[in-house]
């Protein structure tokens, strides 16, 4: 049994990676792109893994010939390892190539308001997986794709396998529970509604708990751009402010921050599972932090009273709060991780058809 998998954020480098252990006797290998921090992590986390490509930019010609160029050296590949079957997190490319050779594909998606790829990749797989809350989003599928739902979220996946060690933080200079970890906007994306706001609010965020106590920031910019905008931005303050050039074990970061603010949705629903009080900055809203808010997690959606982050910031905090949280995951939820090895099986088994 060999598995293709296909990652193009650090989310689905890491979420996929748990896949190699759980898949006994089988082979898994990753395609990725260069892009945000998906080689180091591919370095650090897979055993076999090739990098094409890389992110296609702004202007859509340009993301359209990129897309083009990865699929040629993906067919390659794909003809070379002869994968049995492919699992991605609604990518186009890889799963225009896995058709066209006749590779089963299991996708899924966590966003229902990435319509342009999905379009693009769920008529095309043989499964989709979905929290069930957002499963109403994809129900125009049903007769395309056989429609999987799990109750939970992918995030958990980690949040599970993770161990928050509070060495992590040490090593940047950071004491535990006196910073805030800071996560800009996707603005690149052609979902985000407003680039601008990618960097506005959080910014603004950053200069309250920067002006008004004595903790430090992180911020984990997504691009080149960003990191040098809110250098220039913070300069004021560049003893108490870093900026992350490499990735590190977020887990911990995240376990171990008083806040944590963020543009999209990965980051914030990791921390808020782990207990940390998150600020959600995307202008929309999520349904997965919607989800998360009603089962008692600590995310709020921005704008945030500033109030309300003075008394985040001035409330004590402790590993067995954090645990707290974790605890309650863990019984309200499914391991994603356990859902795609199941259903990999279960396609596996099946006899082959279009």
């Amino acid at each position: 049994m060999k598995i293709w998998v296909e990652a193009l954020t650090p989310k689905q480098v890491l979420l996929f990676s748990y896949l190699q252990g759980e898949l006994k006797g089988g082979e898994v290998f990753l395609t990725t792109r260069d892009y945000d921090f998906n080689v180091e992590l591919a370095s650090r986390l897979w055993k076999k893994y090739y990098v094409v490509g890389q992110y296609g930019g702004v202007e859509p010609h340009k993301k359209f010939f990129e897309s083009i160029n990865r699929q040629k050296v993906l067919t390659k590949i794909v003809l070379s390892e002869k994968p049995d079957l492919h699992i991605t997190f609604v990518s186009p490319d890889s799963t225009r190539v896995a058709f066209a050779l006749r590779v089963k594909t299991i996708t899924s998606s966590d966003s229902p308001h990435s319509d342009a790829v999905s379009r693009l990749t769920i008529p095309l797989s043989r499964k989709f997986i979905t929290p069930v809350f957002l499963s109403k989003h994809f129900e125009h599928y049903k007769d395309l794709t056989e429609i999987i739902t799990f109750n939970g979220l992918f995030e958990l996946a980690w949040v599970l396998r993770e161990k928050p060690d509070k060495r992590v933080p040490l090593e940047l200079g950071l004491e535990p529970f006196s910073y805030v970890l800071v996560r800009p906007g996707e603005q690149k994306a052609y979902y985000y509604p407003d680039p601008r706001e990618a960097t506005s609010m959080p910014l603004r965020i950053i200069r309250q708990v920067l002006e008004h106590t004595s903790f430090d920031v992180v911020v984990y910019p997504r691009y080149p751009n960003q990191a040098r905008f809110f250098g220039k931005a913070l300069s004021r303050w560049s003893t108490r402010v870093k900026i992350l050039e490499k990735p590190t074990h977020f887990v911990s970061l995240e376990f171990y921050a008083r806040l944590v603010v963020s543009g999209g949705g990965t980051m914030a629903t990791e921390a808020a599972l782990l207990g940390t009080p998150s600020v959600s900055t995307y202008p929309g809203e999520l349904e997965v932090h919607e989800y998360l808010r009603k089962q008692g997690f600590p995310l709020f959606k921005a704008p945030v009273n500033p109030r309300v982050i003075g008394r985040i910031m001035s409330r004590e905090n402790s590993e067995g709060d954090r645990q707290v949280y974790l605890k309650r995951a863990q019984s309200l939820m499914e391991d994603p991780i356990k859902v795609y090895s199941r259903e990999i099986q279960r396609l596996l088994d099946e006899s082959f058809k279009y």
